[in-house]
This record gives C-alpha cells, sequence and structure tokens, in this order.
C-alpha cells in the first residue's frame, strides 16, 4: 500500500467515524420511536436478540391452509415430476416458484391446526408444497432427482462441515446439467466497506431501517461489521473464495463455479427468486452439476 493510499483510506475512516457521530447525536427521536415498536430489541444484547429473532421466526411460520400429502415424500424423478416439481429452495415455507418444493427446518403452522412434521409434504394455501428438512442431515431423496437447488441466505447459518456436507447432498440429488444457486452475506463487501470507507455500512444500515428491521442499528462501524459475524444465528461467512472452496470440497470442479449478479444466471426462472431487500449486501454465486 503506497502512502497515497494510506492517507486516503485514513481520510475516509476519519470521515466516516464522522458520519456516525453525526449519526447518532441526530437520531436519537427515530432511535427512541423505532426502539418503542421493538420492544426488548436490544442490538448490544446478541444472546436476547437471538431470543427475539426465534420468536419472529415462529411467528412468519405461518400459512392459512396446510393439508398433508397422502402419497409422502417425493423421492425420485419421476415422483417429482408427477407432483409438478422440478427443484427444491431451501429455507422458504413458501417458494415463489411455482415448480419448486419449499423447505425449512422450522416447523410451518396452517391456521390453528398442527405444525408440519419432517417426512411429510404439505401443501400450502392450495398451491404450494413443502416439507421440513434438516440439512445436517442426508436429504431423503434418490440421486440426479431435480433440475435446480436455491438457497438464499442459508449456508452462512451452518458450520463449515455442515455447509460441505449440505452441498455435497445437494449436488447428488441434481440431475446432471441441473444447477445449484447460492446467495450469502458478501464478507469481501464488509470488510472493503471497513477499510475504505466507502459508504456502504452506513448505506446498509439505514436500508435496514427504513426496511423496519428492528430499531436503528448502532452507527459504529466496527459494530456494523461484527453484527454479520455474531447475529442471526450467523456461523460462517464468505466471500467469492471461499464459496469455491467449499464447493470445491462438495465435489463440484472450479470450472462449474461462477460469479453471478443479481436476476442473473444460467436459469431465469431461478435467478428470478433472489429477493430485492439483500442486494446491497449479497453475492451471487451458481455452480453446474
Amino acid at each position: 500500500m503506497t502512502e497515497q493510499t494510506r492517507r486516503t483510506a485514513q481520510t475516509e475512516r476519519t470521515a466516516q467515524t464522522e458520519r456516525t457521530e453525526r449519526a447518532e447525536r441526530t437520531e436519537p427521536a427515530e432511535r427512541a420511536a423505532r426502539s418503542a415498536r421493538f420492544p426488548g430489541w436490544d442490538w448490544d444484547d446478541p444472546d436476547g436478540l437471538a431470543t427475539r429473532l426465534d420468536e419472529f421466526s415462529a411467528q412468519v411460520a405461518t400459512c392459512d391452509t396446510l393439508e398433508p400429502h397422502p402419497g409422502g415424500l417425493p423421492h425420485d424423478h419421476a415422483d417429482f415430476r408427477e407432483l409438478g416439481l422440478t427443484g427444491i429452495e431451501f429455507a422458504a415455507f413458501r417458494t415463489a416458484h411455482p415448480e419448486g418444493l419449499g423447505t425449512d427446518l422450522t416447523a410451518l403452522r396452517g391456521g390453528a391446526g398442527p405444525a408440519t412434521e419432517p417426512g411429510t409434504l404439505y401443501r400450502v394455501d392450495g398451491d404450494r408444497w413443502f416439507t421440513q428438512l434438516d440439512i445436517a442431515e442426508p436429504l431423503p431423496f434418490a440421486d440426479a432427482s431435480i433440475d435446480w437447488v436455491y438457497a438464499e441466505h442459508l449456508i452462512e447459518h451452518v458450520t463449515l462441515p455442515v455447509a460441505v456436507g449440505w452441498l455435497r447432498e445437494a449436488r447428488r440429488v441434481l440431475r446432471p446439467g441441473g444447477v445449484l444457486r447460492l446467495t450469502t452475506p458478501d464478507l469481501a463487501r464488509y470488510l472493503v466497506g471497513y477499510a475504505t470507507g466507502d459508504g456502504f455500512l452506513a448505506k446498509h444500515r439505514r436500508r435496514l431501517t427504513t426496511l423496519g428491521f428492528g430499531p436503528p442499528m448502532p452507527a459504529r462501524p466496527a459494530f456494523l461489521v461484527n453484527q454479520v459475524f455474531r447475529y442471526y444465528g450467523h456461523q460462517w461467512i464468505y466471500d467469492l473464495d471461499e464459496l469455491r472452496h467449499v464447493l470445491t470440497l462438495a465435489g463440484f470442479t472450479p470450472g462449474q463455479v461462477r460469479h453471478c449478479a443479481y436476476r442473473q444466471g444460467t436459469r431465469s426462472d431461478v435467478a428470478d427468486l433472489d429477493t430485492a431487500f439483500r442486494t446491497d449486501e449479497t453475492i451471487y454465486v451458481e455452480a453446474d452439476r
């Protein structure tokens, strides 16, 4: 790093610190108002916040109607096709893909009825399929049974060994020519934002505040970096090289792994599952079977 580069980076960090201090001075009324909407939400208490997020997950894990399918889970490619299914979206109670099977570790509840149980296939609101799955366990599907796998902001929630095991299973159930699409917070984006003061951290904080994701986060740059590691049940944060590493360990070849853009990929129907509110912090990667 040249002396000029060091001076520029220091200037940016100083400016970032000044912006942080201004934000802390000018936002007390806004913070108070939002805190009233989120009682008990304390950004300085990660364990307490984890409890609040678990409660939130349980609240959103609901649907209007939930009907067990008497035929049981699909097993092979023919079973999936008979149900009109071509792929699986992980961490989705109700996938937006009309030919997708939604899965999640958390049980889904329909109205006042009983919650879902692992090993059962359910019809959700009459037009989507769901089954409760733990990605730390082998997938209950045959080899080469589906054409695509999608997972948005899931892989960071499990340990590295679990991630590799799950990716290996995802590759196993994909048919030749099938595609896996992953999205996850981009480690490089956070670290570059912290090191250079390029404004990403402040913009991301404002974005979350505007979206109503809890009361405003502390504006300190160190907090905004630490929260992506420490909060939300995150276990491992990836950059592009780390994603290539785990995908290679799972059996994908490096030439099959590519960096994509938001809603751009091999299959437009799968890439269109990307949600807009995560774009600023997200890295998008695909791997071919």
